[in-house]
């Protein structure tokens, strides 16, 4: 009789550690298998380039940061360069164009300046005119003004079909029309006692136009 239930707590045991293994082989390894996953790897912001082109003869790239001085990178060409500049022979009025292009990817405001006074005793006796290829304001930048000193910056539109103070990004280097770009014109003329004053001859004038790009 012993025995009997020996067997018996025997088998109920076996039963039982049966059972025990087989909730311990699904709480481990069939609910490890009912796991999901997503994952959005790779993310990453990027900043957009502000770049703009000044073309006079040749393509010159804008520098960021910091206004070029002396020679070197965004330090372009001059766009008036004359010799011997007699009004009686009608050598004045003089000028000259430079286009400006947006060719980065955002969309940017621009102004003109100059910042440093226009040096040589000549510049007294002259005046400069600023135009715009627009039609829209400010279409002169600059009206007639005398090159005796400095220039603050006033800003410039875009030669869109409606001029916008805001320029369109992506523009071609070398175009200056349309929503990323523009052209101006230079005019040097005389004024003052140019025409009479004999101590201006052999004397000259320079100045320097700075154009200033920022992120709108």
């Amino acid at each position: 009789m012993e025995n009997r239930k020996s067997k018996r707590s025997l088998r109920v045991a076996l039963v039982l550690g049966a059972a025990v293994a087989g909730t311990a082989l699904v709480g481990w390894g069939g609910l490890a298998a009912w796991s999901a996953y997503t994952e959005n790897a790779g993310n990453s912001v990027a900043a957009g380039t502000l770049t703009h082109n000044n073309y006079v003869s040749s393509n010159c790239a804008s520098t960021l940061g910091t206004a070029p001085v002396g020679v070197g990178p965004g330090w372009c060409s001059a766009f008036i360069t004359v010799t011997g500049a007699d009004p009686v022979n009608n050598v004045l009025p003089i000028n000259g164009a430079v286009k400006i292009d947006n060719t980065g990817n955002l969309q940017s405001t621009f102004s003109m300046s100059m910042p440093a006074a226009p040096t040589g005793s000549l510049c007294t006796d002259l005046t400069l005119k600023v135009a715009s290829l627009s039609a829209g304001a400010p279409g002169t930048p600059y009206p007639v003004t005398a090159l005796t000193s400095t220039m603050g910056a006033t800003s410039v539109d875009n030669d869109a079909s409606t001029p916008a103070a805001i320029w369109a990004p992506n523009g071609v280097a070398g175009t200056g029309t349309g929503a990323t770009g523009n052209t101006f014109t230079f005019t040097v003329a005389s004024g003052g006692t140019f025409t009479t004053n004999s101590a201006d001859s052999g004397q000259s004038c320079t100045f320097s136009i700075l154009f200033t790009q920022t992120a709108a």
